[in-house]
């Protein structure tokens, strides 16, 4: 393990002190007694944001141009204002009195060594940014290859995070962000922790809290053992079933909220079985979506019908038709397809209906409910092996050869914007590997990140999910519901849709 390397300012250590000391002093606290823990599955493994930006955006060490607000819309962050001036050319105003961490003032020209390094990264390759100019002392000027509706919602990405110019080395790397949030760096246990102090000239005013410490704990029952051992304030990614358990005890709480999450299975449209559509409606139909949120999730969480939960955006195409649990239909469905009864299963020309599974464990429910589906779809006909490998195999596997389906779990959301679905159901940009090829979703695809107008690129991403749901590349099965435990005296704390921040600046204990 790497030993914690403390940091360095360029402020000078009596100033960086004094400024420390009376931030205390005003406090009328010890920094001992004025910390919060909070333990999360993800582990901090980089200081870099282009790499890890998205943790060090959650815990407010650095922050975006534009942020997301509680309603998953984009809203003001360094930046105040922006705009399109043409098609091609947007303009990005930043806000007066933010300085980064080491007392430099952040301007057009402080922050744009940092954002010509995230954008020109493979992290935002997809987004086409073509040039950035600082064209006054508070404007940033990018220019993207084409109209790109989305660059607002990339922009509140972890990646683009500004970091003083001091931070970036001469070979281009970063050793510490050095951010303008609320909470500076202080040290950090690669792959274990992270220390974070208040920032006392924070253009927002000073974190409530004084000291932050963030634990990346991979196992959710440490997690919970921790909470309730007082050695975390705030357990996150507790699994649902310990929601009664946090409730029962007076010294702690539970928070629950629905995010735009989906479980859903991914198949591979150009092999048999599930080229043939009536294959993977069959699937869809033979699986009891209730009944997994009843049982395996405890009630939270809801049955998938698009990829957007109504509950958290209004992105959401409000006609999609569900796929009903119902057995007998996709038998009939199956037997419409060639795929006949045999007595023991299905098959077809010599050929049995027997196909692969894969999933991952890294989401623990995951193996579970691909049991689940094995047993439900083994009740139909088919002959269901569930397959468990990492993540990484899985997306490598499906890029590089045919495979059966696979059970995926993953934000639809994670930058506010229903461009997202590109990710999905692009013939070219999907990053699903589904093999699914559409040219009206690609042409609707293509023409909504053009549009500027919100009501006409809804109009047009409605109609991709109302094909999506016909077509099937993709069968959503399961919204998300968080659960969170923090220590009953913990105030404050309101938990955000997208998780892009934990806003614990405002959180008091």
């Amino acid at each position: 393990m790497r030993e914690p390397t403390r940091r360095q300012t360029l402020l000078g250590l009596g100033a960086g002190a004094a400024g420390i000391g009376g931030y205390w002093a005003l406090r009328g606290d010890s920094a001992e007694d004025d910390t919060f823990r909070v333990g999360s599955p993800w582990t901090p493994d980089s200081v870099d944001p282009i790499a890890n930006g998205w943790l060090w955006r959650r815990i407010s060490v650095v922050e975006p141009l534009l942020t997301v607000g509680y309603d998953a819309n984009v809203e003001p962050g360094l930046a105040t204002d922006w705009g399109m001036v043409d098609d091609e050319t947007w303009e990005f105003t930043l806000r007066e009195g933010a300085t980064f961490h080491d007392g430099t003032a952040l301007t057009a020209e402080t922050a744009l060594p940092s954002l010509r390094r995230a954008f020109e990264s493979s992290s935002l390759a997809a987004v086409p940014v073509e040039s950035i100019e600082a064209t006054d002392e508070r404007m940033i000027t990018m220019r993207t290859d084409g109209p790109f509706s989305p660059l607002p919602a990339h922009c509140t990405r972890g990646e683009t995070c500004p970091v003083s110019p001091a931070a970036i080395t001469d070979d281009g790397s970063i050793d510490e962000p050095i951010g303008t949030g609320p909470y500076r760096f202080e040290s950090w246990e690669q792959g274990t922790s992270i220390t974070a102090t208040a920032y006392p000239d924070y253009h927002g005013g000073r974190a409530r809290i004084g000291k932050l410490v963030y634990e990346g704990v991979h196992d959710d029952q440490t997690r919970r053992l921790k909470l309730q051992n007082d050695e975390l304030d705030m357990a996150r990614l507790l699994p649902n079933e310990t929601v009664d358990s946090l409730r029962s005890r007076g010294d702690l709480t539970a928070h629950t909220y629905e995010i735009p999450r989906a479980r859903y299975l991914v198949f591979d449209v150009d092999s048999s079985p599930f080229a043939d559509r009536r294959v993977r409606r069959a699937v869809m139909h033979a699986i009891d979506r209730d009944a997994i949120v009843d049982s395996l999730l405890n009630g939270l969480g809801s049955a998938a019908v698009g990829p957007f939960p109504s509950s958290v955006t209004d992105w959401a195409a409000a006609d999609l038709e569900p796929y009903a649990f119902d057995p007998e239909r996709a038998r009939t469905l199956l037997a419409a397809a060639g795929w006949e009864s045999d007595g023991e299963g299905r098959s077809r020309d010599g050929e049995s209906l027997s196909v692969t599974l894969w999933t991952y464990s890294s989401r623990p429910l995951l193996p579970t409910i691909a049991q689940v589906l094995q047993t439900r779809l083994r009740a139909v006909g088919f002959d269901v092996e569930v397959e468990t490998m990492e993540s990484a195999t899985i997306k490598e596997q499906a890029k590089n050869g045919p495979f059966d389906a696979f059970l995926w779990s993953n934000s639809v959301l994670w930058y506010p914007d229903p461009d997202r679905l590109s990710d999905f159901v692009h013939s070219e940009w999907s990053t699903m590997h589904s093999g699914y090829e559409n040219e009206t979703v690609d042409r609707l695809l293509e023409e909504a990140r053009r549009m500027a107008g919100r009501d006409e690129r809804f109009e047009r991403y409605a109609e991709v999910q109302r094909i999506v749901q016909r077509d099937l590349p993709v069968g959503w099965l399961t919204y998300y519901t968080n659960v969170h435990g923090t220590r009953a005296d913990v105030d404050g704390y309101r938990p955000h849709p997208i998780e892009s921040c934990y806003h614990l600046e405002e959180v008091t204990d």
